[in-house]
């Protein structure tokens, strides 16, 4: 028993132990990653620049990264990176240990109504992009394709990895708004692949085509003129000064907004994200191991000696971006929808 003055509170103990738990806070990230492993899923096959960007960063987001886990890449080629985006939001543990790498153009799939686009690109944590860029519509050399223009009376065959991509909706775009008469061949596992047809002769041109990934490939293509651009897609400064840009050529301001909502891309191109509802501080953790990677000194010359371009995009400037497209006007989205529905 209790002696005089001694006060014992039994029934509180319990309480008070829980509300301790309860209010611990989140495990840092030494905590968190320490002897962990974080798997960047990349919607596209190996060797094109999507697989180049991710083996570079899974070098180096350990190094900037609490704990230092390690960092493995996984290809899931699919629709143009959609089956890769539909993990990611789906199926992927939301606990910062799954990452993504997806064309840009995925982002508009669900605004699209694509039965296939089974997740709100708003609601992903997007992390930040290698570089902005710009996109480019090419033709071989030995076709008989000189400017746009020709591609207005002259059906021209180019490849596509399928729904999702750019490599389908720029050139579905040109035929709605300029009048081009681009046949797309879909089911290409990536852009190596495209490239590779192309220079084989089973398609004539690759709609879609980043500049980064022509210089960080096959950059002599653009100097010997293996290449021939026609037009270019791009939301801030054109890649090549003589080339017209897309957004120029439609008649009316709404094909020309039109054209805007698909080179967001550009913006979106080369992105990082994570799945939804992780807690803040990990999204905040991945974004400033992120920020802190793409300004390594060491990255910066691996990424030159693989020719990929470092002009990084921050997380927070993608997530921005998703929501305003978004908020595009449905006469607009209208617009881009006949234009994914268009054969």
């Amino acid at each position: 028993m209790p002696g005089a003055g001694t006060t014992t509170l039994p029934h509180v103990a319990l309480p008070l132990a829980a509300l301790l738990i309860a209010a611990a806070p989140p495990a840092r990230a030494a905590d968190f990653y320490q002897g962990k492993q974080i798997t960047i899923v990349v919607g596209f096959s190996t060797g094109g620049a999507y697989d180049l960007s991710a083996r570079l960063w899974a070098r180096f987001f350990t190094k900037h990264l609490a704990g230092h886990p390690t960092v493995i890449v996984r290809n899931m080629p699919g629709s143009g990176s959609l089956a890769a985006a539909v993990h990611a939001y789906n199926t992927a543990p939301r606990d910062g240990t799954t990452l993504a790498v997806v064309g840009g153009g995925t982002v508009l799939e669900p605004l699209l109504g694509n039965a296939q686009a089974t997740y709100d690109a708003r609601r992903f944590n997007w992390i930040g992009g290698r570089s902005r860029d710009t996109f480019l519509c090419v033709v071989w050399h030995s076709v008989p394709v000189k400017t746009i223009a020709d591609v207005v009376g002259r059906e021209t065959i180019v490849g596509s990895t399928g729904p999702g991509s750019r490599t389908l909706s720029y050139p579905k775009a040109l035929n709605e708004f300029v009048g081009t008469k681009f046949k797309v061949v879909t089911g290409y596992p990536g852009g190596n692949e495209i490239s590779l047809a192309m220079e084989r002769g089973e398609v004539e041109g690759y709609c879609g085509w980043a500049l980064g990934a022509i210089m960080a490939r096959v950059p002599q293509w653009l100097r010997d003129g293996s290449i021939r651009p026609l037009v270019q897609f791009a939301l801030v400064k054109p890649g090549l000064p003589n080339v017209p840009m897309a957004a120029d050529l439609p008649k009316t301001p709404a094909g020309r907004q039109a054209i805007d909502v698909l080179a967001a891309d550009s913006v979106l191109a080369w992105p990082l994200l994570a799945p939804p509802e992780l807690s803040q501080e990990r999204v905040s953790e991945l974004r400033s191991a992120f920020d802190a990677m793409m300004k390594d000194p060491e990255l910066v010359a691996e990424s030159a000696r693989m020719m990929l371009d470092v002009d990084p995009v921050s997380g927070l400037e993608m997530q921005a971006l998703v929501e305003r497209l978004f908020d595009t006007p449905p006469e607009v989205i209208e617009l881009v929808k006949r234009i994914n529905a268009a054969r």
